[in-house]
């Protein structure tokens, strides 16, 4: 809760900050490898987890806050997840596919810098900031002893991640998870390039590594129904990611368009 708090005041004091700046603004859009990584150290010897590819999508905001510092917040869809292996001799048997659903909105304080290729300006940043996630849901597939034994269609068994079932009366096609934490909170550390294919328009190729902070769940497992099999998703891990996207910015400042001047304006930069 503490940490949820903390980073609504960030938020707000940040969008504060740049009520009066310099505003671009377009959609935004790309590709990400995701996987989870265990609280307890113990389970990182049970498993051997592979990270799994992804897509965002939705819109982005890039506020000018003071000549090269800068403040960029998405609002995207996007989807994480993790590919799972037992590797001791207790979880062997077992396969799971996990795909997440998210609402996102990463919030990033990055500083700009000059640069030229072939003479030709562009800028690079390095960035820092706050990541907030909504989870939606998901979907996965499990394989393992139980499934080969008991499932009637298996042994690859097809599920969906439910938060309002009941664990002891879970459906054969669900994964259910009692206590889940809906809303996380991350860390993003970003780098990237902005360049300028026309007056008042800017693309923005960003690079992020995503850490994660708040657990999946601290207080329940994933339950499958009794009669797929008795494992039970250990969900207290953290999302963490690389990710790339592609922003196409529109500059707001009509009245700055109007004087003919670029976001280059060495007064500015």
């Amino acid at each position: 809760m503490k940490a949820k708090i903390t980073g609504l005041i960030i938020l707000i004091s940040l969008l504060a900050s740049v009520s009066e700046a310099q505003v671009l603004i377009g959609p935004i859009a790309g590709g990400n490898f995701s996987w989870t990584s265990f609280g307890d150290k113990d389970f990182k010897d049970d498993f051997k987890v592979s990270p799994v590819f992804g897509w965002h999508a939705g819109g982005h905001v890039s506020f000018r806050v003071r000549k090269r510092f800068f403040l960029h917040t998405s609002l995207i869809y996007s989807t994480k997840g993790k590919d799972m292996e037992g590797k001791s001799e207790l979880f062997d048997d077992l396969t799971l596919k996990m795909r997440y659903k998210y609402i996102e909105m990463p919030i990033v304080y990055t500083v700009n810098f000059r640069g030229t290729i072939n003479k030709k300006p562009f800028k690079y940043f390095l960035g820092i900031g706050p990541n907030v996630s909504y989870w939606l849901g998901g979907k996965g597939t499990i394989v393992n002893t139980d499934t080969h034994e008991f499932a009637e269609n298996g042994p690859e068994v097809d599920f969906k991640i439910s938060f309002k079932g009941d664990p002891v009366e879970t459906a054969d096609d669900e994964m259910v998870v009692e206590k889940p934490t809906r809303i996380q909170l991350g860390l993003n550390f970003t780098t990237g390039f902005v360049f300028e294919p026309a007056r008042d328009r800017e693309m923005v190729l960003t690079f992020r590594y995503e850490l994660g902070h708040s657990y999946l769940s601290r207080e329940s497992n994933g339950v499958f129904g009794q009669y797929i099999t008795y494992y039970e998703d250990n969900l207290k891990t953290r999302n963490m990611g690389l990710r790339v996207s592609l922003a196409y910015m529109i500059d707001l400042k009509v009245d700055q368009r109007k004087k003919g001047k670029t976001t280059f304006d060495k007064k500015k930069f």
